[in-house]
């Protein structure tokens, strides 16, 4: 397989010979989001796609991936996060896992720091702008000053797992020592994707408000960065 690149910066990433190996493949869609790294162990967390199984019940799957250093040794570990709603983005942080969770109906929407080995313990760091829930936490990057920044879109409302929205679909900077909050960008539809540029001045955010939760696709809305 070859690989196209629009940017000759690129090209210093894949090297002078780049390959794709499979090293792991499962029935169903897990490796979705995340895709939480620890070169020191060589393993990945990820979030599975939504799952929905008997009776129209919706779930998300997190996964422990052990890389192994040989074809075919690589394993996969389907874990239990409490609390956790349906998982979506994540990122290193602290040691563990900050992940992104959209919620349900008895579940709330917000941040969790996970601890990434057995019992995976897990703590609801924020869930609220100012007493009003988020809607459906969607992806998340960590500044090196330390505050996290994460978009909040309503897919989970569009699915059929979470309440009718209260908020905007909104970009947040928040900072755990203090637990400030900021909305830093609107007017998006449905705010996605996430990350800084190299000198983090900039944060990118995808609009991927071109499809909506239910599937459907309206040609007359954004789907950018």
């Amino acid at each position: 397989m070859s690989f196209r690149t629009y940017c000759p910066r690129f090209e210093t990433l894949l090297g002078s010979d780049p390959k794709l190996e499979l090293l792991l493949e499962k029935k169903y869609p897990f490796a979705h989001e995340a895709g939480v790294f620890f070169d020191n162990e060589n393993v990945l967390f990820v979030t599975s796609n939504r799952l929905i199984e008997n009776y129209g019940n919706q779930r998300v799957q997190i996964s422990r991936v052990q890389i192994g250093e040989t074809a075919g040794t690589t394993t996969c570990e389907a874990i239990t996060c409490n609390n956790i709603a349906m998982a979506n983005g994540g990122v290193n942080h602290q040691g563990g896992i900050l992940f992104c969770a959209q919620g349900s109906y008895t579940s709330p929407s917000g941040l969790y720091q996970t601890s990434r080995a057995h019992p995976y313990s897990a703590e609801l760091l924020i869930s609220d702008f100012y007493g009003r829930p988020f809607n459906s936490v969607n992806d998340v990057v960590v500044h090196s000053d330390r505050s996290i920044w994460f978009t909040d879109p309503a897919y989970g409302y569009e699915q059929g797992y979470r309440p009718q929205p209260r908020l905007p679909s909104q970009v947040y900077r928040f900072q755990v020592p203090d637990r400030s909050i900021r909305a830093m960008a609107d007017g998006f539809g449905h705010p996605n994707g996430i990350c800084f540029s190299p000198d983090e001045n900039v944060v990118y955010i995808t609009d991927t408000d071109w499809i909506s939760g239910n599937g459907t696709t309206d040609d007359t809305k954004a789907s950018s960065m």
